[in-house]
């Protein structure tokens, strides 16, 4: 007798789980045409990344009493996800330098790199562009932001730069100039030239 609920629990959750993914399929297709606020279709971008190696964007989501409280809890989210991406970009080239250079990465001066690269980074965010916004019909904005590439890759070329000038940082030049140099081309590793 429990065999026999076993299988039947069993063929249940199998069941269950056909039907789930038969949905999320419906689901999908269905979101292909979906029209929002005013009659206007949902742009292409509200999910799907529309970054290449030019510009980074990101598309962030708010929703509240006000259509201007949530467009700016929307420009909030998507400012954040830049953000993260800039922090994640500075952590991906410090961590290819340290492949690099096989570094335990607890010396003084990759601390500091990450630190200016960062601080750099958030200088940069305030020049972030707000490219389209669009209202879905329950009174949620999206709303897309870009920054350039190459806005985010001079701040971290500059914090490789002070880093690698600070003298109290390095034992003597050579080692500064060899920081510089694989520091360097860890950054262009992660952001190759188009």
């Amino acid at each position: 007798m429990r065999k026999i609920a076993l299988v039947v629990f069993g063929l249940l959750v199998l069941v269950m789980m056909a039907s789930c993914a038969t949905n999320h399929e419906v689901a999908l297709s269905q979101n292909k045409n979906i029209v929002g606020k005013n009659g206007i279709k949902r742009p292409d971008w509200v999910l799907q990344d529309q970054s290449n190696m030019v510009n980074h964007y990101a598309a962030g989501y708010g929703v509240g009493k006000t259509f201007e409280t949530s467009m700016m809890k929307a420009k909030l989210n998507a400012d954040a996800a830049l953000a993260l991406w800039v922090s994640n970009s500075v952590e991906a080239v410090r961590d290819r330098y340290i492949e690099e250079t096989n570094d335990n990465g607890k010396e003084t001066y990759i601390d500091k790199f990450v630190s200016s690269a960062n601080e750099a980074g958030k200088a940069v965010l305030s020049g972030i562009t707000e490219i389209d916004f669009w209202e879905d019909l329950e009174g949620g904005v999206w709303v897309l932001h870009m920054i350039p590439v190459a806005n985010i890759k001079a701040q971290i070329e500059s914090a490789i730069d002070t880093v690698c000038a600070d003298k109290t940082l390095f034992s003597d030049e050579a080692k500064s100039k060899e920081v510089f140099e694989k520091l360097n081309k860890a950054l262009d590793a992660y952001f190759p030239e188009k």
